[in-house]
């Protein structure tokens, strides 16, 4: 997922002026516009904390430090950072799940809980995402694809190709496998023998729903791949792990029974 992080850690290394703490947050989004509307507060000594999306980091309050990762108070053996992630999810407006047409998604499972995730083939994030999906149990996962041509020029047709097999959902992995086997630069050849085998055109075509997927996407502001929308209608991005991805599919599923009764 493609973040304002890099440029923001590079530019730390350089010397700045110390801001005052009643104008952190003014300073902070001046140096750096692209943390406008990030959540920024008091974390602990000598630092805040800078929440955007699913991103945290703390920064100390002279603009000289930050810190990435996970941050444990050893008093009470309690992860800051998880308690502000649990923070921003709790916060997040839902998505209306209603919008989705799962026929518009590839189905993985049988489950009772259901995830829906957009995703681009090409993205890394999501192929990294795949190893935290195989982890879970009791859930049926939707993937819509979701190929962002900016980034990946070959997503859009590679999407197009998978919607077009027989077997989707074995399609989608097998692509998934060819590109851990293969060099980037290899993979779309690699790709192409994949279809040719299987007496498939190199670039098949067929109705597909890539276009309606991007206009959710864009209409539920989806900037980045993977996004994990849960039964409740929380929105996660990102490729997070799969202990992370179960807390929150419990969390959602049993409000979603609860609003039910």
């Amino acid at each position: 997922m493609r973040t304002f992080w890099k440029p923001l850690a590079a530019s730390l290394l350089c010397a700045y002026s110390i801001a005052s703490q009643a104008g952190f947050k003014e300073e902070f989004t001046k140096k750096f516009p692209a943390a406008q509307g990030a959540q920024i507060e008091r974390a602990f000594p000598g630092f805040y904390s800078v929440v955007k999306g699913s991103e945290i980091y703390f920064v100390r309050d002279d603009m000289s430090i930050l810190i990435a990762g996970n941050v444990v108070d050893l008093k009470s053996n309690r992860s800051l950072t998880a308690a502000l992630q649990a923070k921003a999810e709790d916060n997040r407006p839902k998505l209306d799940v209603a919008q989705l047409d799962l026929n518009d998604a590839i189905k993985f499972g049988q489950g009772s809980r259901r995830l829906f995730v957009f995703s681009d083939p090409d993205c890394p994030y999501c192929r990294t995402l795949e190893g935290s999906l195989s982890q879970l149990s009791d859930v049926t996962i939707y993937i819509f694809p979701f190929p962002l041509a900016q980034l990946h020029p070959n997503a859009p047709g590679v999407s197009e190709a998978i919607w077009c097999q027989a077997d989707r959902a074995q399609a989608w992995r097998d692509y998934q496998g060819l590109a851990k086997l293969v060099s980037p630069d290899r993979l779309m050849s690699a790709w192409r023998d994949h279809l040719r085998q299987r007496g498939q055109p190199e670039q098949p075509l067929c109705a597909n729903p890539i276009a309606r997927n991007l206009a959710l996407g864009e209409k539920w502001r989806i900037a980045g791949t993977p996004a994990l929308v849960f039964e409740d209608g929380a929105l996660i991005p990102g490729a997070v792990p799969a202990e992370r991805i179960e807390a929150q599919l419990a969390k959602s599923h049993s409000a979603l029974k609860g609003g039910k009764k």
